[in-house]
């Protein structure tokens, strides 16, 4: 390919548009946010390529360079502190995210022995510093390794 017909393909607007909606693809077959940014890089590319007509190529290549790095900085700042939930921080943490629930004691646990208790449908090694009795309730104040940590429940 000649340098001519390197430069007339950077200047058309169906090209740019046609990369655009190629990077706006794939971002939807991956995961992840780092295409789109990409792609509407592109589209803003073909957008001006469409408005101010001409042989810009060079002028184009630099205006995609730019927005995509533009939007790739602010664009992940943004979904990292407005559209990121914080609630999912614990998503894969199973410990981390039982802390806080209320559990019927399945074995006897005396203050400072170890019993057991019913989380869901599996039952885990407890421990407290505190007596609870079968069927009774506790509050999970803490997970260390598989065995998670009573409280007394605020309401008890």
């Amino acid at each position: 390919m000649e340098l001519t017909q390197v430069t007339d393909l950077l200047a058309a607007p169906w090209f740019w548009l046609a990369i655009g909606c190629v990077l706006l693809v794939i971002e939807m077959v991956m995961p992840g946010t780092m295409m789109l940014w990409f792609g509407v890089g592109a589209l803003l590319t073909a957008l001006l390529a469409w408005l101010i007509p001409g042989d810009l190529p060079w002028v184009n290549l630099l205006l995609f360079g730019l927005s995509s790095l533009l939007g790739l900085i602010l664009g992940r700042n943004v979904w990292k502190r407005f559209l990121s939930s914080s609630e999912d921080s614990d998503l894969n943490d199973r410990g981390a995210s039982m802390v806080g629930q209320v559990v019927e004691v399945h074995r006897a646990i005396r203050a400072g022995a170890s019993g057991s208790v019913r989380v869901g449908d599996t039952v885990w090694r407890a421990r407290s510093d505190e007596s609870f009795k079968v069927g009774s309730y506790g509050k999970i104040a803490d997970v260390d390794g598989a065995t998670v940590v009573l409280v007394k429940p605020d309401d008890a």
